[in-house]
């Protein structure tokens, strides 16, 4: 079980590379329940790797979390 969040975890990665998306969005492009892609989203929040830095109205009019890599940040030089 442990191996197969971890592929899980990078695939939302990997997915996120092109650009921010909803959960609907990623479950779609992974072929992985919407459920599924919600309980991984917590913990790569958590330790920094997405973040959710907007939202936009759903197809049912609620608003919905913009999923998205951060921005990496410039180290001085």
């Amino acid at each position: 079980m442990i191996k197969l969040n971890s592929q899980d975890r990078d695939r939302v990665l990997q997915c996120l590379q092109d650009g921010p998306k909803t959960v609907h969005e990623m479950a779609l492009l992974l072929r992985l329940s919407q459920p599924r892609i919600s309980s991984l989203l917590p913990e790569l929040n958590r330790r920094g790797l997405i973040h959710a830095p907007r939202c936009k109205v759903g197809p049912r009019g609620n608003t919905v979390n913009l999923w998205d890599l951060p921005i990496p940040q410039e180290t001085p030089a």
